[in-house]
């Protein structure tokens, strides 16, 4: 049964295609160069003899390697944000309309070290902003640098708790993993009543052994018993840990990886006989279970919003982006580099500026309202917003609830 575990006031309360313009207007290893699209399909509608002037922004993301899907997500929905902000009149800065535009959109294959030129080739041209990355360990490759040469950098979708702390001039558009961990393990424990839970996370990755000590930490406060097995990245067969978690008694599954493994997880964990709860953070966004329809009941993963949500915001975003682009990429990453691009505008214009060192203070005391609630910022940067609760019934993403 379908469930609202706590009430969020602001939850969805204004069109997200509008907002940031309105309220300003008052792990794959691999190698290559990274990809530049200095516009990208639809991200130049209006005409540059119409505006004042020209600010420029640069993307990041993962457009190749494993986690290439996200990629492309990000990339349009940055894309959609860009096209809108001028087809609306542009980013308004002491009473004159500036185009909005990207110098590049450059692709770090999930790599850290491809991350790194990736900023590097954002960096080379005279931007107000670097929106990425995606992975925790890419985003964690540059942001000292960014932090030291007073470059704003918000990532949408890295969670590593550490990241906003290097400095005031990093911050995010998703949720913290000092927050994400806490309210995976709550939701395990009071939703599902567990009781022994197993973790098992890849020990190689940012984002999954930083997930892992955040819940670990909550279950130790809590009291609750568990036990941590590792796995890497690249691993295929998790038998091992599923029948050792299977013979400690645990009654949740925790699975805190990427999407692109998910799918063999739980099918290896179902084929085990295991068929209670199995719970995921963020990164299980863009699971395709094609093939896996009857394996996925009774799983569940924390989201920064529902896309099937009827709000007004959510389905004008969907709609927009099918139309530019079709069901191609549509994700909740999407929707966060689209909100990203449209909240950096609206500081922009309460900055009444596009100078960094301006515009990261008023991001820090921004108010934006994204598809997926209200977001706020704590004295480090990081995002303060609801979560939401996904599953899946007969293998189609639906809706659980939300914190």
């Amino acid at each position: 049964m379908k469930k609202k575990f706590r009430k969020t006031a602001a939850l969805f309360m204004t069109l997200a295609l509008t907002a940031g313009m309105l309220a300003g207007c008052g792990g794959d290893t691999g190698s290559g160069d990274s990809t530049s699209a200095s516009s990208g399909s639809g991200t130049q509608s209006a005409d540059s003899g119409d505006f004042d002037g020209t600010i420029l922004i640069a993307g990041i993301a993962p457009l190749t390697g494993s986690l290439a899907s996200w990629g492309e997500g990000a990339q349009n929905g940055y894309n959609l944000a860009i096209q809108q902000v001028n087809e609306a009149g542009g980013v308004e800065i002491d009473g004159q309309s500036y185009q909005l535009e990207s110098a590049v959109f450059a692709d770090d294959r999930s790599d850290a070290t491809e991350a790194v030129s990736a900023y590097n080739n954002c960096v080379s041209y005279d931007i107000s902003a670097v929106i990425g990355s995606c992975s925790s360990s890419c985003t964690l490759s540059f942001v000292e640098t960014a932090q030291e040469n007073g470059m704003l950098v918000i990532t949408p979708y890295s969670t590593n708790a550490t990241i906003c702390s290097t400095g005031d001039y990093i911050f995010r558009t998703c949720f913290s993993d000092a927050d994400q961990g806490p309210t995976l393990a709550q939701l395990a424990t009071e939703e599902f009543g567990a009781t022994n839970i197993a973790i098992i996370a890849a020990e190689d990755s940012d984002y999954c052994a930083g997930l892992a000590e955040a819940m670990e930490a909550a279950l130790d406060e809590m009291g609750v018993a568990y036990e941590h097995y590792g796995c890497a990245t690249t691993d295929t067969d998790y038998t091992a840990q599923i029948f050792e978690a299977i013979n400690q008694g645990a009654d949740a599954l925790i699975y805190p990886n990427n999407y692109d493994t998910v799918p063999n997880f739980v099918q290896q964990a179902r084929d085990a006989g295991y068929d209670g709860p199995i719970l995921g953070g963020d990164a299980w966004d863009g699971t395709d279970v094609t093939g896996y329809e009857d394996k996925f009941d009774n799983c569940y993963y924390l989201a920064h919003l529902d896309l099937s949500a009827d709000t007004e915001a959510v389905q004008n975003y969907v709609s927009a982006y099918e139309a530019e682009y079709g069901d191609s990429g549509l994700s909740a990453v999407s929707s966060l580099y689209y909100d990203t691009v449209m909240m950096l505008v609206q500081a922009m214009e309460e900055a009444n500026s596009y100078d960094p060192a301006v515009v990261k203070d008023a991001l820090s005391n921004i108010t934006y309202e994204s598809m997926g609630g209200t977001i706020t910022y704590d004295e480090n940067g990081d995002a303060v917003k609801p979560f939401t609760i996904e599953t899946f019934e007969n293998g189609v993403l639906t809706y659980y609830g939300s914190f």
